[in-house]
């Protein structure tokens, strides 16, 4: 392609000049690195653009760029400078839904301002800082196989202003959570404006066999006090450190709040049967009393450490103590690859999926 850069600005010139709504635009075969004309830029009709592996115009060439139609956003494994989508977010004012897939080059940041994006997806990026700063309109913040940014260190997720934030995830101990300027910690009592109660929908990816990863988990949910749905995935842990944490972990750190009153609904990925993840069960389901569905998604046997019939005695044993009488239960075998999950980017951006999160079907009285 990069020996057609002068024809393809022409087409884009053409686009332009028929008024083009929905276009797609994705460089093949290589190089991958190739500039993107900026006379992309220049189309205002658009409604709807997925560009992939592209290198993007730099936040100079955008100055003069303008998408007052451009509803949804889509970036698969381009290359671009920091501040680039967030100067496109700044020119595109009616923007709800913006996608960002794969890494070619560095980590991600993000500062983000909209009044109108209500869907934000990121997947198998380096995050290194990503901050909401002012998204009134904001209903769903996914992020989904993260890599781990170079010499060790964090991620950092910054809430600032999302007052309708609610479907949060998949949320990992590792990363750093910063909300209204408070880092959540363990340890520390969050004050009512580090608390995020719009969440209704949380999904967290936890490495059980991790002490320091299980011991932040009571301190994340502590920040969504009014979560209704609840899912987890249970990581793969490359070696597991520290004590494999049981029930009573979950007790003592929870000794008179009840971090799961709300819970009504929870689904658990990838259950191994590892001792972590049915202590954590466990807890869920001796405290949980509002709650109605579970579904527990076993590993594939081909990943797990534990016979068939072992992992599925470990699954049952965790409901031993279930709290409420009348919840519906399902334990389902995977048979695909370790780490599969519900979600996809079509998933999340679909409003008429009410949770973005699961396969389970709405309950008649939701529907």
């Amino acid at each position: 392609m990069d020996g057609y850069r002068a024809q393809l600005a022409r087409w884009l010139q053409l686009l332009a000049a028929k008024g083009v709504q929905d276009l797609l635009l994705v460089n093949r075969p290589w190089p991958l690195e190739v500039p993107l004309p900026a006379t992309l830029f220049t189309i205002t009709t658009l409604t709807r653009l997925y560009v992939g592996v592209w290198k993007l115009p730099g936040t100079a060439a955008l100055r003069g760029a303008s998408f007052p139609r451009l509803r949804e956003l889509g970036l698969y494994f381009v290359e671009m400078e920091h501040g680039v989508v967030d100067s496109l977010v700044a020119r595109s004012p009616v923007l709800e839904i913006l996608n960002i897939v794969g890494c070619m080059k560095g980590g991600l940041r993000l500062r983000l301002v909209s009044q109108s994006l209500r869907c934000l997806q990121i997947c198998g990026f380096v995050l290194e800082d990503i901050a909401v700063v002012k998204t009134p309109c904001l209903e769903r913040f996914i992020l989904s196989s993260p890599c781990k940014p170079a010499g060790g260190l964090c991620t950092r997720l910054r809430i600032v202003d999302a007052p309708k934030l609610q479907a949060f995830g998949y949320l990992e101990p590792g990363q750093i959570l910063e909300v209204q300027g408070t880092v959540i910690m363990p340890g520390i009592k969050a004050s009512e404006s580090a608390l995020l109660t719009s969440v209704k929908i949380l999904s967290l990816n936890v490495c059980f066999g991790v002490s320091n990863d299980v011991k932040m988990v009571p301190t994340f949910l502590k920040c969504f006090p009014n979560a209704e749905r609840l899912h987890i995935m249970s990581a793969k842990c490359g070696q597991p450190t520290g004590n494999r944490l049981t029930v009573k972990f979950w007790e003592e750190s929870d000794p008179k709040q009840n971090l799961l009153s709300r819970i009504n609904m929870l689904t658990f990925r990838e259950f191994k049967g590892d001792r972590g993840e049915v202590g954590f069960l466990e807890f869920v389901f001796q405290s949980a009393r509002a709650l109605d569905k579970v579904a527990i998604f076993m590993a594939n046997p081909s990943f797990t450490r534990f016979s068939t019939d072992e992992a599925l005695v470990k699954a049952q044993y965790s409901a031993r103590n279930l709290a409420s009488k009348y919840c519906e239960k399902c334990i389902i075998w995977s048979s695909r690859p370790e780490g599969g999950d519900a979600w996809s980017l079509r998933v999340g951006a679909d409003f008429s999926f009410e949770d973005p999160f699961t396969v389970m079907p709405a309950r008649k009285e939701d529907s």
